[in-house]
C-alpha cells in the first residue's frame, strides 16, 4: 500500500530536493481554499513570490463552520477527518498546532434512530421493531440475524458485498496501482469503472426492501447511479495503515475553518492575498498565462495581469462559466463533463440539547428515507470510556464504532446545541435546496418529529442556517463525484497542466470530496512547478 499512499513528508522532502538552487518563481494561486493555502504555504516556504485572489471575502472554501451567536457551531462543509488522512493531520496538528477530538459517526451511536418506511425504530432495536416489517428474503434476514448477534449491526448488508470485493481489488497489486492511478488501467478496473453503485448492490441483493435499507442507513440511495469505483476508492483511503490506527474519525475542537484561518495567518510576507477578485477570463498564451479579474463589489473594476506560473483550484463547476482560452481540447471535455454532487445542511439552533438529556444520544446520527436524510449529533460533550466493539470493515460507509461512554459535563446536556437536521446528498439535496431558508427549516423539522417530536416545540428551534452548496458562487456544487466512465475518461485529463498553467482542488485528486485530496492536488502541483 505505501505504492499507493505515500506519506506526506517524504513528498515535502522529495519537494525540497527538487527545488534546491533553482530561481525563485512569481506564481498566482486562484482560490484560498485548502488547494490554494497549501499551495502558497509551502511555496512561499521555498521563498517563492505568491499572490492569491480569491473571490469570496473568507479563506477556506468549502471548509466553512457555521458560528451562532452563542458560541454553539457546526459545518456547513467539511466536518470530519479519517485517521488515515495524514496529509489532513499533519496540516492540522504539526503546522497549525490544532486539538482534535472523537467525531462519533453515524452508526457509532447505538440509542440513535431509524426512521424507514414509516417505520421508528432504534438502532439498537432493529432486529425487533424494523426487519420484522420488511419484506426481505430468508437469506437478508439470516444475514442480518446473524451480524447482529454478533454485535454488528445493518451496514452488514453493505459491508458483505464490498468486502469481497475490496479483497479481489488489494490482492492484486496492478488493480490497486489502476483504481488510484498508479500504473495503467487495467481490465478488471476498467469494467468496474463502468459499473454504478446501484447495479453492483444489485447482484448481492435480491430483494427491493433490502436495496432500499442499505440506500436509507448509508444515505447512498440517492447516488446509486455514481461509479462503484468511487466508493472502492473512498473505502480502501480510510483503513488504517499504521499499527496504533483503528479507522476512527476525529474533529477539529473549535470548528474546521480553525484550518484554513490559522494556515492563512502563518502565510509569509512574500504571500498577499486579494479578496473580492473573481475570474472571468484565463487565457493559455505562448510564454504567460493571461489573468482577468474582476471586483465583485464594483463591476467596473477590471484587472488584467499575465503571470509566469498559474495555479488554478477553482471547481470545474465554476470554471465552466469562465472565459477560457487556449486550453487544449481535452482539457475542456473535462471541465465540461466532470460531475458534481449536490449536497446540503441545515443546521437547527436548539435550546436544549433534548437528544442528551433525554435520549442519552451523545453524537452519532440518525437516519431517515425522507428527505432530510441524516441527522448528525454533536460530537462535542461526548466522553469515549473505552471502545467496546469495532466492526470488521473499516472504511467510511461500513465501519462502526460502540463506545462505553459519558457525557462530558451534565449541564451542557440541558444548555443549547447545533443539531445538524438534514445533511442530503444528490436529488433530495437538490429538492430541498430550491425552497427558502425558512421553507428549509420547516420541512427539516417535520421529518425529526418522527422520533424526536421536542424538535416542535414553541422556542426549541431559535435560530437556523442553512448551505446548498450549489447555490454558492464560488462552489458550484459540494465535491467532485464521478459517474461511471469518468475516471477513466477524465482524470488525467482533469490534472494534466496547460503549459505553466496548473491544476489542484479535490476535484483533481481521487480523495474526492476531502480536504486530503485538496492537499495531494495542491502538493503534487507544487512538485509539478519547482520541477521547472
Amino acid at each position: 500500500m505505501d505504492t499507493i499512499f505515500e506519506p506526506i513528508k517524504s513528498k515535502l522532502h522529495e519537494i525540497d530536493s527538487i527545488d534546491y538552487g533553482k530561481p525563485r518563481k512569481k506564481i498566482v494561486i486562484l482560490g484560498a481554499g485548502m488547494a490554494g493555502l497549501v499551495s502558497a504555504y509551502e511555496l512561499s516556504k521555498l521563498g517563492h513570490e505568491v499572490t492569491i485572489y480569491e473571490a469570496s471575502n473568507r479563506v477556506g472554501g468549502r471548509v466553512w463552520t457555521k458560528r451562532f451567536a452563542d458560541g454553539q457551531y457546526h459545518e456547513f462543509g467539511a466536518m470530519r477527518i479519517p485517521e488515515a488522512h495524514d496529509h489532513t493531520r499533519y496540516y492540522a496538528k504539526d503546522v497549525c498546532k490544532l486539538d482534535f477530538r472523537r467525531f462519533v459517526n453515524d452508526h457509532d451511536e447505538d440509542d440513535a434512530f431509524y426512521y424507514i418506511k414509516g417505520i421508528k425504530s432504534q438502532h439498537k432495536k432493529a432486529l425487533e421493531e424494523l426487519i420484522p416489517k420488511l419484506n426481505l428474503t430468508l437469506g437478508e434476514k439470516e444475514i442480518v440475524k446473524r451480524a447482529i448477534a454478533n454485535d454488528e449491526n445493518l451496514l452488514v448488508l453493505l459491508g458483505t458485498p464490498f468486502a469481497s470485493l475490496l479483497e479481489e481489488i488489494k490482492s492484486k497489486s496492478e488493480d490497486l496501482e489502476a483504481l488510484f492511478a498508479k500504473g495503467p488501467i487495467t481490465s478488471r478496473i476498467q469494467e468496474l469503472d463502468q459499473l454504478s453503485l446501484g447495479d453492483f448492490l444489485r447482484r448481492f441483493v435480491n430483494s427491493q426492501d433490502a436495496l432500499d435499507l442499505i440506500g436509507a442507513i448509508t444515505a447512498l440511495e440517492v447516488w446509486w447511479d455514481k461509479a462503484v469505483t468511487m466508493f472502492l476508492r473512498d473505502e480502501i483511503s480510510q483503513e488504517p495503515r499504521e499499527s496504533n490506527q483503528t479507522g476512527l474519525l476525529d474533529e477539529i475542537v473549535g470548528g474546521l475553518d480553525l484550518l484554513p484561518t490559522t494556515l492563512a495567518s502563518k502565510l509569509q510576507d512574500n504571500v498577499n492575498i486579494n479578496y473580492g477578485r473573481e475570474v472571468i477570463s484565463l487565457e493559455k498564451q505562448q510564454e504567460k498565462i493571461q489573468v482577468v479579474l474582476r471586483n465583485t463589489k464594483d463591476k467596473s473594476d477590471i484587472q488584467s495581469i499575465d503571470c509566469d506560473y498559474v495555479i488554478c483550484t477553482i471547481p470545474f463547476a465554476v470554471l465552466r462559466r469562465i472565459k477560457l482560452i487556449g486550453l487544449s481540447e481535452a482539457k475542456n471535455r473535462a471541465i465540461r463533463n466532470l460531475s458534481y454532487a449536490s449536497s446540503i445542511k441545515v443546521l437547527l439552533h436548539c435550546r436544549e440539547r433534548f437528544w442528551e438529556s433525554k435520549y442519552k444520544i451523545i453524537g452519532g446520527g440518525s437516519q431517515t428515507d425522507l428527505i432530510n436524510r441524516s441527522i448528525y449529533y454533536p460530537s462535542d460533550n461526548f466522553r469515549p470510556m473505552a471502545v467496546r466493539k469495532m466492526s470488521k470493515t473499516k472504511g467510511l460507509h461500513t465501519s462502526f464504532v460502540r463506545y462505553d461512554r459519558e457525557v462530558i459535563d451534565k449541564d451542557v446536556s440541558k444548555g443549547p446545541g447545533v443539531l445538524l437536521g438534514s445533511y442530503s446528498w444528490g436529488a433530495d439535496a437538490r429538492r430541498l435546496g430550491t425552497l427558502p431558508h425558512k421553507k428549509r427549516e420547516e420541512v427539516v423539522k417535520n421529518t425529526i418529529a418522527n422520533f424526536h417530536p421536542e424538535i416542535m416545540e414553541e422556542g426549541m428551534v431559535d435560530d437556523s442556517a442553512s448551505m446548498f452548496w450549489d447555490e454558492y458562487d464560488w462552489a458550484g456544487g459540494a465535491f467532485c463525484f464521478m459517474n461511471p466512465g469518468d475516471f477513466v475518461r477524465y482524470y488525467e485529463d482533469t490534472i494534466a497542466p496547460e503549459g505553466k498553467l496548473f491544476f489542484a482542488g479535490e476535484h483533481c485528486s481521487l480523495d474526492q470530496g476531502w480536504i486530503q485530496g485538496a492537499i495531494i492536488s495542491a502538493l503534487r502541483t507544487i512538485k509539478d512547478i519547482v520541477s521547472q
